[in-house]
């Protein structure tokens, strides 16, 4: 069977299509995604703007093309933060079903870190040791603590990098003060996660896809200047190869991250978000480094399908 499973994230709507075979697993027969800002103009406001409508109905157009192309026996689609916060996201899920009888479901952020565990699952080879999770979307930012018995502690955070670009609105670049001022509302928002971290001492950051898959391949770029391959499922960077990013990016105007190999240009505005929050994760944890794992949320559905 040939499914399609759409993820459509607040930054960018994925689509996976897969070929689903018993006791064998799934075969990925096509992995792409497509900018679509869908929180501009209005992410903490908490609706979905006109202009960012036009976006993402017209992306949709496009993975139904896909869709119809490799003949898909079955479609899903789980919308996000933007679209499970949006007042006016009823509208977009009936015009996206109207049109391309495509059902869009809202999925909480409890679901949506339950499908990225069973992705990254998928990609990284847990141990005894509990490892935490961090997926940095758009809208939120899901942690999961999980080890090869499974999840021990879950929770998404309404802190994704493209709600913080709208609440600091930085500067280019970004100031000292700024930072300070992300570093202290972050801090405000955590306190879950550090009574958890008391609870569950964890070894590993295992970043899932998105801002951590640019991680990955800029450091390789700078290791060995070639791309990173893209069949490696994970990939370990150091602490030493993630301040070298950090140093790197947090100091630079964007027209300079325009360049910058290994980064998309999709994320030329959130990986200053992406770098700072990882940065402070990594200093609130205490792990002795990261992982990038490049499965997620889609790659969780597929592996659900075949239970």
């Amino acid at each position: 069977m040939k499914v399609g499973i759409i993820d459509l994230g607040t930054n960018t709507f994925n689509i996976l299509v897969a070929e689903l075979e018993a006791d064998k697993g799934f075969e990925i027969l096509l992995n792409t995604k497509s900018p679509v800002m869908l929180g501009s103009e209005g992410i903490n406001e908490g609706y979905i703007s006109d202009k960012a409508f036009t976006r993402a109905y017209a992306v949709l157009r496009d993975f139904n093309q896909l869709i119809n192309q490799f003949k898909c026996d079955k479609v899903v689609a789980f919308g996000t933060s933007a679209i499970r916060s949006a007042s006016n996201s009823d509208d977009f899920i009936n015009k996206i079903k109207k049109d391309f009888n495509i059902e869009i479901e809202p999925i909480s952020g409890d679901e949506e870190a339950t499908y990225i565990y069973q992705g990254v699952s998928q990609a990284v080879e847990f141990t005894d040791e509990n490892y935490l999770i961090l997926d940095i979307g758009g809208g939120s930012n899901e942690f999961i603590i999980a080890n090869k018995d499974g999840v021990l502690w879950q929770h998404s955070f309404a802190l994704g990098g493209a709600r913080l670009l709208d609440k600091i609105n930085p500067s280019d670049p970004i100031t000292a003060n700024e930072i300070d001022l992300l570093n202290i509302y972050i801090n405000k928002e955590l306190t879950i996660l550090v009574d958890a971290l008391k609870t569950y001492s964890v070894t590993q950051l295992v970043g899932s896809s998105g801002a951590f898959d640019s991680f990955a391949k800029i450091s390789h770029r700078k290791k060995f200047n070639e791309p990173l391959p893209t069949s490696m499922l994970c990939n370990k960077i150091s602490l030493d190869e993630f301040k070298t990013i950090y140093n790197e990016i947090i100091p630079s105007q964007r027209i300079e991250r325009l360049m910058l190999p290994g980064l998309e240009s999709i994320r030329v505005d959130t990986i200053v978000m992406a770098v700072l929050f990882t940065d402070y994760t990594l200093k609130l944890s205490g792990v002795k480094g990261i992982i990038q794992s490049s499965f997620s949320l889609k790659e969780g559905v597929a592996a659900n399908f075949m239970k």
